[in-house]
C-alpha cells in the first residue's frame, strides 16, 4: 500500500484557506460586511509549488482609516464613489447618501477599524492555524516512514 503524503503546496493551501475564512469573520464581527464584494476579492492564488493569499489593497485603508481628501489625489480603481454606492445600495441607502458619505470622507476622513487585518494575520493567529497542520504533516511522514520500514 502505497500512501502518499499531501503536497507542500496542498497544505500552504489549506492554511490560506484558514486564513482567509479568519480574515472574512473578522470583517463580519467588526461590521466591515456589507455586500460580499471585498470578501470575494480575497483570492488564493497557486502556480506551482508557490501559494499567495491575495487581499484588496483598500482593506489596510479599512483597518488603519485615511485623512481627507488631497487635492489632485489620484483617483482610486475603482473610484472611491463606485465603491460608497455598492456599499450603499447593499445597506439600502439611496445613492444620494453615498454622495454625501463620499463628501465628508473627502474633507474629514474616516477612522479606521483596528485589528480587521491585523488580528487574523497575526503572528500569534498563523502559528495557531500552522501547528495543527504542521502535526498533521509530521505524523504523515513517521506513517510513511513505517511503512517503508515495515515493506523492506
Amino acid at each position: 500500500m502505497d500512501h502518499q503524503l499531501p503536497s507542500m503546496n496542498q497544505q500552504l493551501t489549506h492554511l490560506l484557506e484558514l486564513l482567509k475564512t479568519d480574515l472574512i469573520n473578522s470583517m463580519q464581527a467588526k461590521g466591515k460586511y456589507a455586500s460580499g464584494q471585498t470578501a470575494q476579492q480575497i483570492t488564493i492564488v497557486t502556480d506551482g509549488d508557490k501559494a499567495q493569499l491575495q487581499i484588496p489593497g483598500y482593506l489596510q485603508l479599512v483597518e488603519t482609516g485615511r485623512g481627507p481628501t488631497t487635492p489632485n489625489a489620484t483617483q482610486g480603481d475603482p473610484p472611491m464613489i463606485q465603491r460608497i454606492q455598492d456599499w450603499c445600495r447593499a445597506k439600502g441607502l439611496p445613492d444620494k447618501a453615498a454622495w454625501a458619505i463620499k463628501k465628508s470622507i473627502d474633507k474629514k476622513g474616516y477612522n479606521g477599524t483596528p485589528g480587521i487585518l491585523t488580528d487574523p494575520l497575526s503572528d500569534e493567529n498563523i502559528n495557531l492555524r500552522l501547528a495543527p497542520i504542521l502535526e498533521n504533516m509530521a505524523n504523515e511522514a513517521v506513517a510513511q516512514i513505517a511503512i517503508n520500514v515495515t515493506n523492506q
